[in-house]
């Protein structure tokens, strides 16, 4: 009897975890993109559209998931896990509405949304909503014939202003990527933990310095939908996020985060917005764990009088990180940088 109770009992086991995985679904959202004034004709706007198409592998989440839980010893979301497991839905037609005029676009081989499209500043101000000190416009993505369809996010961000240009790792959540067992565990298990004191001091610059915000961050966009979780429930300022893609192809999750072609790709973005406007101010903020400070100082190198602050983040007490910043920051005047701990370590007033 005891035999047939515990056999009946794995077996519901199972079948629930084979239901709860094996039914496989489409999914589609937008990471939230900026727009800029057109160079070539000031009246109008070139809007940048980002997101993902994918479907879920059900099975190799379910592997991907317990192999990770060997490795960390603690349960992890499954929702997480899914997403890194997902395939991109490679060259699908996605069509976007609600805005003057329909269009269409096609997901690269990694079923990737990565298109640009202009509009007149008419048709700017007819669908301009508040968000952000720039207002932003909202859209929806569609997949033809079938019923899924998300709404995406462009924050406007004008010649003249101040942005504040946040890493998210390490800088305002705590993920622990000098520690590979840590940067597991608080990217797939668990609510996200914020650095304190950072959604409140960021709330405050927005309203004193009629700022925007965009963040920019080595983590792959696979994470968005919970960093938006994350994000609303702390409060941050809405903003723009620029991420890269986590493919198995990448030598693996940890070294992610870390690799050099994350720092060339976050001084492209940086560039993107500072080639892409005239007058605009920008505030960094980064940390010292990963390849911050390096970036920060090299594209101060090339915009000295657009780089208005740098704040870097770090553990209390380092000597040997205070002394690396010394040394990166060299050629930047000492009042152009400055390091924190917590969101309380910030100025209030910048400037």
């Amino acid at each position: 009897m005891a035999r047939t109770l515990f056999t009946s009992c794995i077996f519901i086991v199972i079948s629930t975890t084979i239901n709860a995985f094996i039914f496989s679904k489409d999914g589609l959202f937008l990471v939230p993109s900026v727009a800029f004034r057109d160079r070539s004709s000031p009246s109008d706007w070139t809007l940048y559209n980002q997101g993902w198409y994918y479907e879920e592998s059900p099975i190799k989440a379910l592997m991907m998931e317990k192999s990770l839980e060997l490795v960390v010893q603690k349960d992890l979301d499954r929702n997480r896990v899914k997403m890194f497991t997902a395939e991109g839905k490679e060259k699908k037609n996605l069509c976007i509405d609600g805005l003057a005029r329909s269009m269409c676009t096609v997901t690269d081989n990694e079923g990737r949304i990565k298109n640009t499209f202009t509009m007149t500043n008419q048709e700017i101000e007819l669908f301009r909503q508040p968000g952000g000190a720039g207002g932003k416009v909202l859209f929806q993505a569609s997949v033809p014939k079938k019923t899924i369809k998300t709404t995406g996010e462009i924050f406007l961000c004008d010649d003249n202003g101040m942005t504040f240009i946040s890493d998210i790792d390490d800088t305002v959540k705590i993920t622990g990527v000098t520690s590979s067992t840590q940067t597991l565990i608080n990217t797939f298990s668990g609510d996200f933990k914020p650095v304190p004191g950072m959604a409140e001091i960021y709330r405050y610059w927005q309203n004193q310095y009629n700022a925007t915000f965009a963040y920019l961050t080595a983590s792959p966009d696979q994470l968005y939908p919970f960093l938006r979780e994350f994000f609303d429930r702390e409060q941050f300022p809405s903003g723009s996020a620029h991420m890269r893609h986590f493919t198995w192809f990448d030598v693996n999750f940890i070294s992610f985060f870390m690799s050099s072609n994350y720092a060339k790709k976050k001084t492209e973005t940086l560039e993107m917005f500072l080639q892409n406007t005239r007058n605009r101010k920008f505030v960094l903020l980064g940390d010292i764990f990963q390849k911050d400070s390096d970036i920060y100082a090299g594209i101060y190198a090339q915009y000295p009088d657009r780089i208005a602050k740098i704040f870097i983040r770090k553990y209390p007490d380092d000597i040997d990180g205070q002394q690396r910043l010394e040394t990166v920051f060299k050629d930047i005047p000492r009042e152009k940088w400055a390091t924190f701990e917590t969101g309380a370590d910030l100025p209030r007033i910048i400037f």
